[in-house]
């Protein structure tokens, strides 16, 4: 069994002729609209739809920017209390 990674999808890709890599992008575009769909799931197992995940990278961004975020070695301190 040959499991996908990143990298062999990558490689799949670029190993496309340009009209098939347009049609790929082109169905990739359409799904994308599909804004209800359950694209993923959070870490608790709630099913989230594409826009909802969106959302959340978002906010993720925007906490990052702001500097509301916590080193390594602050997540491990605080991963010894659990």
């Amino acid at each position: 069994m040959e499991y996908l990674t990143v990298d062999s999808i990558y490689n799949d890709i670029m190993h496309l002729s340009n009209e098939d890599k347009e049609i790929l992008y082109a169905r990739m575009q359409k799904d994308f609209r599909k804004k209800d769909e359950i694209v993923a799931f959070s870490m608790f197992g709630k099913p989230l739809t594409q826009k909802q995940y969106v959302e959340k990278i978002e906010r993720a961004i925007a906490e990052a920017d702001r500097g509301d975020l916590i080193t390594d070695e602050e997540l491990l301190k605080e991963i010894e209390t659990w």
